[in-house]
């Protein structure tokens, strides 16, 4: 419980009136009935209000001690903080030659804030379409009134190879997620297009553009903020040019990513590549028959024909270590725009040769990352380090304690908290960035134009300027620290592991289950118990419950909670993060109903609960947090469910389905699939049906053969499917 932090003295002016009054009538009765506008009255007003001026600086101390406590924890009180974000800045759609290169630190304007860029870019007239290779599904198909069999006949394929339908799905770039579910082949095709005005010089302009940097605005899905960003790590994204190669064939050339602000999409940034300086790569791989666009591994094609004659060059797009990574939004000729403004080369104070010395800052709410303050000595200009505390430092340290939100710079006392400026030295600031705040949060389309740009330049804001905040307060720095106190950000027990994986900022997760002395080897059969040292920690991510939807955890994820979890352990651990080892499982029950008319809906009721019963995340398993790890799976447990199911008057029958290498076995009666501790099932499918005891539960439809059947062919061929339009 949090206790309430009184006032010292709660007494008002009102109060301090009226209790002056009433000890002037107790000492000087003869003083009660002099008119209000007399002299006396006066004075009581002027001492109340310099007795409530006193009161009110008692009260401050309880906020002086809460800010002691918490420097001694180590918890400094967060300054404000600038939104950043993205803008495009395209070149003229009328030129081949590309416009001159836009430097560092340009100016923005748009309303009130004052906008910064970050980086160099190099603008070019190209415009961008996102596309993926959307799966059809085989009901899909059948409602478009073709099946597999046509698709195999319909483009030449041989024996044995099976097709692969799909459609080319768009994505309104800025305006709906790009997603890769349901993707064929978990990529983004980049589609980079000329303008209308340049369709006769495409091949002159893949010229120009041959060996150029080029810049991508990106920005991910679920943007993070605040304190997450500095616990990413960069993910690595595959950015590749989908090119010509002999024979008319497709090769995917790896680009050269210069930089990366993004995280590789973790956060809103820009990747600059650079283009192969060899054009005759670059191919718009358009087709006379719309039947063979984005067939095998083509880029899919676009809806407009006279569009696609203009792409000057495909990229592909895509992560080998998360493959579902969604983003926000793509754009070409991306740079980076922070909401501050910008201080050089400016005098702020002269050296006084006193302990603490105190200088204010022209400018509040500076960006302690991006200062840099500069002391005259012997006439050369020395930088000098912020520090978040001065004590301990010593005498010669050239050290600074810097209040962001104020603007004020603390210097030290010149003996054991940090040196003092000489007497007479000059104090500029090379340069800092400043301004920040929830002001600072602009929406799309808020960011107009360029400071002195030129009209060959078009700028587009087409994504929000989000993450400003304003400084901190000591109550919201005190919410912080009960959170802190728990694990002090320190892995140390089970709970500690579990309570940091479920609360890290960097990448979901829904479930974290630790094994001491859990040491994996290369094979499964290597792996060994008991090993002192050793915490291995399984991972979940969330996932919404669903037969073919399991949480699997990706190797981007694994990646990102190790890095995250390595600096939060003891000193001598032996840590690993792992997925679950998934045992396919399919279940099959025989049940009568009690009403006739609703028997389909208590079938699907069935087969909702064994679902659920089994799922790893909650509300699965008997305890409601999942179904635990290295536990059996028994019938008669399944039986019960099923039978507490509304509409169910008996469960006569239940069968048990593991795979393995030659298919699907049948488990006996009574028999229970057993579980290592390392290993969850994954239930591929269940099937409900009303039948008798007599009667033998039958393998689920569309997952696989029982053992011994003939082995369905394996995944084949893309194929674009073209609905026919009248």
């Amino acid at each position: 419980m949090v206790l309430p932090v009184p006032n010292l003295d709660d007494r008002r002016f009102d109060d301090l009136v009226a209790e002056a009054r009433a000890r002037l009538a107790a000492h000087l009765p003869e003083l009660t009935q002099v008119t209000p506008g007399d002299p006396v009255h006066t004075m009581i007003d002027l001492f109340a209000w310099l007795t409530e001026t006193i009161l009110f600086r008692a009260n401050l101390i309880p906020e002086r001690q809460r800010r002691v406590f918490l420097n001694l924890l180590q918890i400094p009180i967060r300054p404000a903080k600038a939104a950043r974000g993205v803008v495009c800045i395209d070149g003229s759609p009328t030129s081949v030659q590309l416009p001159p290169l836009l430097e560092d630190a340009s100016k923005l304007i748009g309303g009130k804030n004052t906008f910064t860029t970050l980086g160099e870019l190099q603008p070019t007239c190209l415009s961008l379409k996102v596309l993926i290779k959307q799966v059809l599904s085989v009901d899909e198909l059948a409602d478009m009134g073709m099946t597999l069999q046509d698709l195999h006949e319909q483009f030449g394929l041989r024996k044995g190879e099976k097709p692969q339908p799909f459609q080319p799905r768009r994505f309104d770039i800025s305006r709906e997620p790009l997603q890769l579910e349901g993707s064929l082949d978990k990529s983004f095709y980049l589609a980079c297009i000329a303008p209308k005005q340049l369709a006769t010089n495409i091949d002159l302009l893949r010229d120009n553009l041959a060996g150029v940097r080029l810049s991508v605005a990106m920005a991910p899905a679920d943007d993070q903020e605040g304190d997450a960003v500095s616990e990413m790590e960069p993910r690595t994204l595959q950015w590749e040019l989908v090119a010509r190669g002999p024979a008319d064939d497709v090769r995917f050339l790896p680009l050269e990513v210069i930089s990366d602000s993004s995280l590789g999409g973790r956060q809103v940034g820009v990747v600059r590549l650079r283009l192969p300086k060899n054009s005759d790569l670059f191919a718009d791989f358009a087709s006379a028959d719309p039947m063979f666009d984005g067939s095998k591994k083509l880029p899919p094609a676009l809806d407009d024909d006279v569009e696609a004659a203009r792409v000057a060059f495909w990229i592909r797009l895509r992560c080998e270590d998360s493959p579902e990574f969604s983003l926000g939004y793509l754009g070409l000729n991306g740079v980076d725009v922070v909401a501050q403004g910008i201080r050089q080369d400016t005098m702020v104070g002269i050296g006084n040769g006193m302990p603490d010395q105190l200088v204010a800052l022209p400018d509040q709410q500076i960006d302690a990352a991006t200062i840099d303050l500069q002391i005259e000595e012997e006439g050369n200009w020395k930088s000098w380090q912020v520090v978040d505390f001065l004590a301990g430092h010593g005498p010669e340290a050239r050290v600074y304690r810097l209040d962001s939100d104020t603007g004020y710079v603390y210097f030290g006392d010149g003996q054991e908290n940090g040196r003092r400026p000489a007497r007479g030295a000059r104090i500029r600031i090379a340069t800092y960035l400043y301004g920040g705040g929830e002001s600072s949060n602009v929406a799309a389309g808020s960011i107009k134009e360029i400071d002195n740009g030129s009209p060959r330049y078009r700028l587009r804001h087409d994504w929000p300027l989000a993450g400003g905040r304003n400084a901190e307060t000591v109550e919201e720095a005190e919410q912080r620290i009960p959170q802190f106190l728990t694990h002090r950000n320190r892995a140390v027990t089970e709970a500690d592991f579990q309570l940091i994986c479920r609360n890290n900022p960097v990448n979901p997760v829904a479930r974290a289950e630790v094994i001491k002395g859990f040491l994996p080897g290369n094979t499964l059969d290597a792996a060994r118990e008991d090993i002192p040292g050793v915490i291995s920690v399984f991972l979940l991510p969330p996932a919404e419950m669903a037969i073919g939807n399991w949480p699997r955890p990706t190797k981007g994820l694994l990646k990102d909670l190790y890095h995250y979890l390595q600096n939060r352990i003891l000193l001598g651990t032996e840590l690993y993060l792992l997925s679950p080892q998934f045992l396919p499982l399919a279940v099959s029950v025989l049940v009568t109903v009690r009403d006739p008319k609703t028997e389909q809906e208590t079938l699907k009721a069935v087969r909702q609960v064994i679902t659920e019963y089994l799922w790893p995340l909650a509300p699965g398993g008997a305890a409601g947090k999942g179904w635990p790890m290295g536990e059996a799976i028994r019938g008669n447990e399944l039986l019960t469910q099923a039978a507490r199911v509304e509409g169910v008057q008996s469960v006569n029958g239940i069968g048990l389905f593991s795979q393995s290498d030659g298919g699907w076995q049948r488990l006996a009666p009574n028999e229970e699939m057993s579980l290592t501790i390392y290993q969850l099932p994954e239930l591929m499918g269940v099937r409900a049906e009303v039948g008798t005891a007599s009667d033998t539960p039958q393998l689920p439809q569309g997952i696989g053969p029982l053992a011994g059947s003939p082995p369905e062919p394996a995944d084949g061929i893309a194929v674009p499917v073209i609905p026919d339009v009248c």
